[in-house]
C-alpha cells in the first residue's frame, strides 16, 4: 500500500477534527493483515449453474442483481445486513453493496466493495466500512476463488450500469441500480422466482439441516415451558433466539410466541405476555441456516403438559386437517387442493363443536365461513425466503407440485376471546401445526417429523421431558 502524502492525509482528516497527521500515521502504520488463503466453496458450483440457466432464460440482455444496502436502525446505527435472496441464490456472498452483472454474452461478474484494509487511513476514518470497525476485508482475488466468479471493484460499476441501462434489474435494494435501470415490469424477478421453485440437491441438503436444527430448538422450547410460566413468552423467545444464533445466522423471521389468547393472534410478535399453567402456547419459529435457507415450524403446546378437554378438541381438529392435507402431498396436486381438503375437515369439526352453525353461515358455503377462524392458506413455498418465490406466489398456489418443491403445511384454528360467534367455553383457544415438506417423485418427506404432532404424542413427549429434567 502506497504511503499517503501529507495533502491526502489532510483531506482525510476533515472526517476526524482534532486528529493530527502524526497521530493518524501512527494509528494506521505497522499492520500485518495476515488474510488466510481462500479455497473453493461447495456452494459455488450450483450457483454457477443457476447463473448460466438465468442467462439462457433471458439471452442477449444485461441482467443486474444487487445484494442490497444496510438499513438504518436509528441515528448512525444500522441493522445487521442480510443480502437480497435472489443475490444469495445466484452468488452466495454477504457483502453489502455488491452487484452481480450478467452481460449479453452470458458472462457473469461480481462488482464488490473493496473495503479499506488495515494500513489504509480509511480503515480507521470510515466507521461503517473500515477494517478497524468492521473486521478485515477479504481481498477480491480470494473472493473470486471462493465464489468461482470474476470480481471487480464496485467503483467500476457505474460505467457498466451505463452500458446496461436498457437491461433488467432487481429493484428496491440498491438506489444506484434503481436510478440506472428503469423498472421492466418485474420480468427478471419473476424469472428468477420460477427458477427457484424447484430446489436442487445442494439446496435440499441445506433445508434438511436447517429443519433439523429448528427441531433441536423446539425441543429446547418444550423443555423451557415450566420456566416460561414464571418468566413469560419472552423467555421462550430468548431460548429460541439462542439456538437460532448458535446453530445458524439467527431467526428466519420474527418468532411468534403466543400464550393463551395471544395464540389466536396470527402474527403475535410482541412476545411480552404471561404464560399461565392452563394456557396453550403457540410457537411459530424457524432458523435461518447455512447459505440463508430457512425453516418454518409451528407447534402448540399445553403449558401444563396436558390439554384440557376443550383444548384437545380444537387441537385434534387441526391435527386431523393437517393429516388430511399431508396425505395428498405428491407431484400433480396443488396447494389449493391441499387447502380445500383441510378446510373441509375444519368446517366439519367446527360444526361438531358448535362454532359453525346454519345461523352463523347464513346461507354461505361452510368453506367460505371457515375463513373467519382460519384466515390463511394451507401453506407456501419455502427456501431462502420463508415465503419463497413471492413474485409468483399466486401462480404457485394453483400450479401442480413437482419433485423438489418445498412447502409448508400449516392448518390452524383461532377462536378469539372476543368472538361472540364462538361458544364461551372455546373462546381464547388458538392452535396451529406446521411442518416443512419436500415433494418427492412418489410422495413427500416431512423434514420436521421428529417433533410430535398428535395430542397424545405431545403429552407423552412433554411428560418425558419433565422426567428427564427431574432426574
Amino acid at each position: 500500500m502506497t504511503e499517503p502524502t501529507d495533502a491526502e492525509l489532510d483531506a482525510l482528516l476533515t472526517r476526524r477534527p482534532g486528529m493530527s497527521r502524526g497521530q493518524l500515521r501512527m494509528l494506521i502504520g505497522h499492520w500485518d493483515p495476515q488474510v488466510p488463503t481462500a479455497g473453493p466453496w461447495q456452494g459455488a458450483a450450483p450457483r454457477a449453474r443457476r447463473r448460466a440457466a438465468l442467462a439462457a432464460a433471458l439471452p442477449g440482455e444485461w441482467l443486474v442483481v444487487p445484494s442490497g444496502r444496510p438499513q438504518r436502525r436509528c441515528n448512525d446505527l444500522l441493522y445487521p445486513f442480510r443480502p437480497g435472496s435472489d443475490f444469495t441464490w445466484l452468488v452466495g456472498d454477504d457483502e453489502p453493496g455488491s452487484v452481480l452483472v450478467i452481460d449479453p454474452s452470458g458472462a457473469s461478474t461480481l462488482y464488490r466493495d473493496e473495503r479499506p484494509a488495515l494500513g489504509d487511513p480509511l480503515s480507521l476514518l470510515d466507521t461503517h466500512r473500515g477494517a478497524f470497525w468492521d473486521g478485515r476485508p477479504t481481498p477480491s482475488p480470494d473472493i473470486a476463488i471462493t465464489l468461482g466468479l470474476p470480481v471487480r471493484p464496485l467503483s467500476h460499476l457505474p460505467e457498466v450500469l451505463a452500458a446496461g441501462a436498457r437491461g433488467r434489474a432487481i429493484h428496491g435494494l440498491d438506489p444506484d441500480v434503481d436510478a440506472a435501470i428503469a423498472p421492466g415490469g418485474g420480468e427478471l424477478s419473476r424469472t428468477i422466482a420460477k427458477m427457484r421453485l424447484v430446489k436442487d440437491e445442494h439446496e435440499l441438503t441445506l433445508l434438511r439441516q436447517t429443519a433439523a436444527d429448528t427441531v433441536t430448538a423446539f425441543e429446547a422450547l418444550a423443555a423451557a415451558l415450566p420456566a416460561a410460566v414464571t418468566s413469560g413468552e419472552a423467555h421462550l423467545e430468548g431460548v429460541f433466539l439462542q439456538h437460532a444464533r448458535t446453530l445458524g445466522h439467527g431467526p428466519a423471521y420474527n418468532p411468534v410466541v403466543g400464550a393463551g389468547e395471544h395464540a389466536t393472534v396470527l402474527h403475535w410478535m410482541r412476545n411480552d405476555g404471561h404464560v399461565r399453567e392452563d394456557d396453550l402456547v403457540l410457537i411459530d419459529a424457524g432458523i435461518e441456516g447455512r447459505e440463508r435457507y430457512a425453516a418454518d415450524v409451528t407447534r402448540t403446546f399445553p403449558a401444563s403438559g396436558t390439554f384440557s378437554p376443550e383444548q384437545r378438541a380444537v387441537y385434534d381438529l387441526v391435527f386431523a386437517a393437517q393429516e388430511t392435507a399431508l396425505a395428498l402431498v405428491r407431484p400433480g396436486v396443488t396447494l389449493r387442493d391441499l387447502h380445500t381438503a383441510a378446510v373441509k375437515v375444519i368446517a366439519a369439526g367446527l360444526r361438531r363443536l358448535g362454532v359453525l352453525t346454519d345461523r352463523v353461515a347464513n346461507g354461505l358455503p361452510d368453506e367460505q365461513v371457515v375463513m373467519r377462524w382460519m384466515p390463511h392458506g394451507i401453506g407456501h413455498m419455502l427456501g431462502i425466503d420463508v415465503h419463497d418465490c413471492l413474485a409468483v406466489a399466486a401462480e404457485a398456489a394453483t400450479m401442480p407440485l413437482e419433485a423438489g418443491h418445498v412447502i409448508t403445511v400449516e392448518p390452524g384454528v383461532y377462536l378469539s376471546p372476543y368472538d361472540t360467534l364462538v361458544p364461551a367455553h372455546l373462546r381464547g383457544i388458538g392452535v396451529r401445526i406446521e411442518d416443512d415438506i419436500v415433494v418427492t417423485p412418489y410422495g413427500h418427506d416431512n423434514l420436521t417429523a421428529a417433533l410430535p404432532r398428535s395430542s397424545d404424542a405431545v403429552e407423552r413427549w412433554l411428560a418425558s421431558l419433565d422426567m428427564r429434567s427431574a432426574a
